[in-house]
């Protein structure tokens, strides 16, 4: 009889124990991150660009790159020279990845200079990365690398060759957007509107001649989108300031807020008196070329111009860009969009100033749903650090703001 009792008892706890265990997994199944197991760790980083809206996973990647020798000096005056005769306007190729090209291919050579560029610089990146993530050294043929890239992307561009103060926003594709304004109901305004936007995967800028005078470095707000979002943000933002220097390219992710003060410390400043020179040039020009690459389709009602096949010929050599591999990476950031904390760094990583005691003022581009803030400034707390790095002429510095 006690045997029977102790073997009931027994079983009693195991049954309990059993219970225990499943609603304490149930319990914390809330901080696990599920992945679709089909995809490759690249594919959940990149699922983070939507096209249509925020990023929703919290995935980490290369949020800011920045590269010196990325063209020779003589191509950035070919490329400065072209850059003058294009005008402001935005225009978009496509990119064929998968199509094989011949150097001598008469397509190539009769597509406009700056497109030629572009297309060699993205194959650069592209390839590298690939090469990165399967771990290979040594060569890899064109074509393998060919295979296993989109099939096709769509590059907007366009240029600027005066130094001029550019509000801080983050790219979007404009034309959809003034739709959206014009078609936006009571019911979608009650939504976070701002999830409406479609960002472009990357945006880029290489930068071409720069003058004696130009202190107007690109200003990048990692895993900022809008004002609004940097006044919502708990602790401290993150600012990337990076210098202009002739054959320099800077990549960051298509939905970043950045901007281009002038005068350098206008956020400083209570107000500004007088007009701006641009002239001469060799004093007062700074002359890049802007480029944003979608995927999917390319943003609306810009002029789409042909097909751009790839522009890596049989030996997986570029006849106008440097080889990456001699490109000099002087910056890379990676953060957590949901933490907005640094996780890898090539440079030593950089902690707030203790003496956040400047007043900051950055203005904002865009009507108030593209703002994410009714007005078109937002005060922040900054330290003298900033400023240093504002008149920098050329390392990348990273500073913080608080508010």
């Amino acid at each position: 009889m006690a045997s029977i009792r102790t073997s009931i008892c027994l079983l009693f706890l195991s049954l309990h124990a059993v219970i225990l265990i499943q609603c304490f997994s149930v319990g914390n199944t809330s901080n696990i991150s599920h992945k679709n197991p089909n995809k490759t760790a690249d594919d959940n980083s990149k699922s983070q660009i939507t096209g249509t809206g925020h990023h929703q996973s919290v995935q980490q990647v290369e949020n800011v790159q920045v590269w010196d020798n990325v063209i020779p000096v003589s191509l950035c005056d070919k490329l400065h020279e072209e850059a003058s005769k294009s005008g402001l306007g935005h225009k978009v190729f496509t990119r064929d990845i998968h199509s094989k090209h011949d150097q001598h291919d008469q397509s190539k050579q009769t597509r406009p200079l700056l497109e030629q560029v572009l297309d060699d610089i993205l194959s650069e990146i592209e390839n590298d990365n690939i090469i990165q993530q399967e771990g290979k050294k040594g060569h890899t043929s064109s074509s393998s690398i060919r295979n296993q890239s989109e099939s096709k992307q769509y590059v907007e561009y366009w240029t600027r060759q005066e130094w001029r103060h550019i509000e801080a926003h983050a790219d979007v594709d404009e034309h959809l957007a003034k739709e959206q304004d014009t078609n936006m109901n009571h019911e979608q305004e009650e939504h976070d509107a701002s999830t409406l936007f479609r960002y472009p995967a990357n945006g880029h800028v290489l930068y071409l001649k720069v003058g004696t005078q130009v202190h107007g470095p690109t200003c990048v707000f990692p895993n900022q989108s809008s004002g609004g979002e940097i006044l919502k943000s708990d602790g401290n933002v993150k600012l990337v300031t990076v210098p202009v220097v002739s054959g320099r390219l800077l990549r960051f992710r298509g939905d970043m807020l950045h901007a281009v003060p002038r005068p350098t410390d206008l956020w400083f400043r209570s107000f500004v008196k007088g007009a701006p020179e641009y002239t001469p040039e060799e004093d007062w020009g700074r002359s890049v070329i802007l480029f944003n690459t979608w995927v999917d389709e390319p943003p609306k009602d810009v002029p789409l111009g042909a097909t751009v096949s790839n522009s890596i010929d049989d030996n997986g050599k570029n006849e106008s860009v440097n080889e990456i591999s001699t490109w000099n990476e002087i910056f890379s950031l990676t953060l957590s969009k949901k933490d907005n904390v640094c996780a890898t760094d090539t440079n030593e990583e950089q902690k707030p100033s203790p003496f956040m005691d400047k007043n900051a003022k950055v203005w904002l581009l865009g009507n108030e749903r593209r703002r994410g803030y009714p007005l078109r400034t937002i005060k922040l707390k900054t330290s003298e650090e900033m400023r240093d790095a504002l008149y920098e002429k050329y390392s990348v510095s990273e500073t913080f703001f608080s508010q």
